[in-house]
């Protein structure tokens, strides 16, 4: 599961910089977060070029100076390994946006409460910065492995026939496939909602897998995109709680009872 705030404009150094700062003094965010990696990148900025002078006596040669790579601050990085050595937390840091992201995934409650800690400083550091929000993300995805390997009968055990979201010729295809999707709703305040939902049935390293991946992203405009709906931090709970239930609808909309059971879900459960 993955948390995005994109920000209207990209955050300029100073703003950054003020993102830096809430790392440094927040012991609770360095305790949890301890790896930190600072972010670079090169841009290459042309000299100028010298040509013949108009209307002078003599044509003076052409010079071209070599460019310049220069080197600007675009963020960081913050994770957290765990004694196996994988990574289960991530939060990045980037002029466009700002996330959050979780791998060791149980319960909407008790990751929900714990990236927004994390997150909570950071936004409103860069709101006081003078930093506005233009969309906030809800992005996750469930795998399922098919020890039966990938059949019509595999198919109609895992996903509900009757989905809204599944053409009804997948529960007949014999191999893999794939379905893409995505279409706009009403969140909060009329705010526009995309909800983008991927969904297939493929080989990777030689194991099937049924994978449902979803992102869910409200905009600060209405929804018919004519009024601007400006995004305070004050919102950020109600929406990501929007969000999470546009999640709860396509995951028990689309899985069988017997597949919400197994990933600990029951239908309207959270």
């Amino acid at each position: 599961m993955a948390i995005g705030i994109e920000w209207v404009s990209p955050l300029d150094e100073a703003q950054l910089a003020a993102l830096q700062k809430v790392y440094d003094e927040t012991s609770q965010i360095k305790e949890f977060l301890p790896q930190h990696s600072p972010v670079q990148v090169f841009t290459i900025q042309h000299a100028a070029q010298f040509g013949p002078s108009v209307g002078g006596p003599q044509p003076q040669p052409q010079v071209v100076l070599p460019p310049q790579f220069v080197s600007q601050a675009a963020g960081f990085d913050l994770r957290r390994m765990e004694p196996s050595g994988t990574t289960s937390w991530v939060t990045s840091i980037r002029p466009e946006f700002l996330s959050c992201n979780c791998s060791v995934y149980d319960r909407w409650k008790n990751v929900s409460l714990k990236a927004l800690s994390i997150l909570r400083p950071f936004v409103n550091a860069a709101l006081s910065a003078g930093a506005q929000i233009s969309a906030i993300g809800l992005q996750y995805q469930d795998a399922f492995r098919l020890l039966d390997g990938v059949s019509p009968e595999v198919s109609k055990e895992l996903f509900r026939q009757d989905c809204a979201w599944l053409p009804g010729h997948v529960f007949d295809e014999p191999s893999f496939w794939h379905c893409h999707q995505g279409w706009f709703s009403k969140g909060p305040d009329g705010r526009r909602l995309l909800n983008n939902v991927t969904t297939d049935i493929s080989n990777i390293n030689d194991i099937c897998f049924a994978r449902i991946g979803g992102q869910h992203r409200i905009f600060s405009t209405s929804f018919d995109t004519t009024t601007t709906l400006k995004i305070n931090a004050s919102d950020i709970d109600r929406i990501l709680e929007c969000l999470h239930d546009e999640n709860k609808k396509v995951i028990n909309g689309m899985l069988s009872d017997g597949a919400l059971e197994a990933i600990g879900c029951s239908v309207g459960g959270a």
